[in-house]
């Protein structure tokens, strides 16, 4: 139907259907009013799904979690500047995980009288900024303040092309009140959203780095975020099988490659003489690892520089801009063409990576075990219980306090590692946004005692409780900020944890009863200090969690 008259608020709920979106995350505000008018009078197909949510950062880190696992657009919807700066973290967040999420918020008024949305309410001075975009400017791809509700169309659809184009990101759209509550005629025709096609190296430039590759004598590709296409990791294996090449991090941002493939062993980059780095913002720590001087080194990725960051420090003999599933499907097309590498090589790749897979595993079990014989609940035996307890197809957000290399992951899509930027507040809301987007999966959150405080947990689990999004959460429960603990020993004045001992400023003075909390939030809470115990209580929560309720641990693990 066209030549209806809407309110900006409701022009933009249609711009935004006829744009891509199904979904948005609203935390709502009085520049809005007409918005929800409107809403109640568009029909099914003319609007997206609305998902209220109590928190601005629950509701940007669900938008994350629902766009990561689902390849969906969404929209977080917020209130003027307040809503912003709560939403910020988690748009930091998206920012530097190349997540497309759309945020877009009222503007406080700017006139005193002559328009419906002028200003009527006290806040309506204190709310305002000089420059909303300066705000959030600097940690998205582009912003833009609307000028006139005829606008609102063409802005939501130029925002589209800009968050969708390679390397993807965030982009900020703010609406002042008085275009919100505006009545303007749609549009017969809305605009459509422009597609880019994604990056492709030139034939060439593989030809040659398929010869350095298959030349190499101990190769080795380094990436972080990889799988979060998830054909790249079938390309991945493939391309080991093919070349012996080892693939770190196999638990990056993602499930880059499976964990029980005896080419994910870590390896020795100082005898590596070929370094391919797929998607990777830090492939590896300069002040830990050091890499062999002479070695040839690649940087694929949509953007393979990292341009966002100011000093990056890493040098490369060519950089390939090139979307990771395009570089990896010419790759291995000219390995297998040419099957440089030889049998007797493979084998004798195939066998050292495996012996050295082996002892790993086996030192990581003894590790765990002897934490289960002294009774002791560490992080690494919880991190391992934890993935004894769920199914391989089972999807683990991890914000940061999970042990990677202590649980395996085969299945691509069924792992999230904390955004780069480490905005902690995450995990819970993105939790949710994933189980949305997957709702017949298992979806767990492990998240720390402090990190739970930042993720607004009434917030995130009413959202849960409101939308039918039953998930686990475990909460690694150390009574501390642990890496600021840590950090203490980089120093030098401490030779080990227990040797620091109670920490002020890093030890909480007591432990918080994260149980008690999640009870009373709806969860059925369970808790644990013992090895054992925190086996059979993981065990019942994920029954619990797959009979539809939501269900919490919290397990007292060791501060050491």
């Amino acid at each position: 139907m066209s030549g209806r008259v809407l309110s900006g608020g409701g022009l933009l709920l249609k711009s935004l259907k006829k744009s891509g979106f199904d979904i948005f995350f609203l935390n709502s505000g009085t520049e809005y009013a007409s918005l929800l008018l409107d809403y109640r009078q568009l029909g099914e197909d003319e609007k997206p799904e609305m998902v209220v949510c109590l928190h601005e950062a629950t509701a940007a880190s669900a938008a994350y979690g629902y766009t990561a696992a689902s390849g969906m657009l969404s929209a977080v919807l917020v209130h003027t500047t307040p809503g912003v700066a709560n939403a910020l973290n988690n748009i930091i967040n998206a920012q530097t995980a190349n997540i497309p999420v759309l945020l877009i918020s009222g503007i406080t008024p700017y006139t005193q009288s002559g328009h419906k949305g002028s200003k009527n309410l006290r806040v309506h001075w204190g709310q305002e900024t000089r420059n909303i975009q300066q705000l959030v400017g600097q940690f998205v791809k582009w912003s833009y303040v609307v000028k006139s509700v005829d606008e609102i169309p063409e802005v939501v659809a130029r925002a589209v092309e800009v968050i969708l184009a390679e390397p993807q990101g965030p982009a900020y759209i703010g609406i002042h009140r008085e275009w919100l509550m505006e009545r303007a005629v749609e549009p017969k025709d809305f605009p459509r959203p422009t597609f880019s096609l994604s990056p492709a190296p030139q034939p060439e430039v593989v030809v040659d780095i398929a010869s350095r590759l298959a030349a190499a004598e101990y190769p080795v590709v380094l990436t972080r975020s990889a799988g979060r296409d998830v054909e790249n990791v079938g390309l991945l294996v493939e391309l080991a099988s093919l070349t012996g090449c080892r693939v770190n991090h196999a638990l990056g941002d993602y499930v880059n490659f499976p964990t029980t493939n005896p080419f994910s062993t870590p390896a020795d980059l100082t005898k590596a003489d070929f370094v391919l780095v797929l998607e990777s913002d830090v492939p590896w720590i300069p002040a830990k690892q050091k890499i062999r001087e002479d070695s040839y080194r690649v940087a694929v990725g949509t953007d393979p520089l990292k341009i966002n960051y100011n000093l990056w420090g890493f040098r490369f003999n060519v950089a390939v801009t090139s979307k990771a599933s395009t570089f990896l499907k010419m790759l291995v097309e000219k390995v297998r063409e040419t099957r440089a590498v030889s049998t007797d090589v493979l084998e004798n790749r195939r066998s050292e990576a495996l012996e050295e897979w082996r002892s790993l595993r086996e030192n990581h079990a003894r590790e765990v075990e002897g934490d289960f014989k002294k009774g002791k609940l560490t992080k690494r035996l919880a991190s391992h219980l934890l993935g004894r307890a769920v199914s391989p197809e089972a999807v683990l957000l991890n914000e940061y306090s999970l042990r990677p290399q202590y649980i395996d992951r085969e299945v691509p899509g069924t792992y999230f590692w904390e955004p780069p930027a480490g905005g902690l507040g995450w995990g819970l809301g993105a939790a949710h946004g994933v189980k949305m987007a997957r709702p017949d999966g298992f979806v767990a959150a492990v998240v720390g005692d402090g990190s739970f405080v930042f993720n607004n947990p009434v917030s995130a689990y009413a959202l849960g409780r409101w939308y039918n999004l039953p998930l686990l959460t475990v909460v690694f429960n150390d009574g501390c900020w642990g890496d600021v603990k840590k950090s203490v020993l980089d120093t030098g004045v401490y030779s080990s944890l227990e040797e620091v001992g109670f920490l002020e400023g890093a030890d909480f003075p007591e432990r918080l009863d994260i149980a008690k909390i999640a009870e009373a939030c709806g969860l059925k809470a369970y808790d644990a200090e013992e090895p054992s115990e925190a086996l059979d209580k993981i065990a019942e929560a994920v029954e619990t969690v797959k009979r539809g309720t939501p269900a919490l641990v919290d397990l007292k693990v060791s501060p050491t």
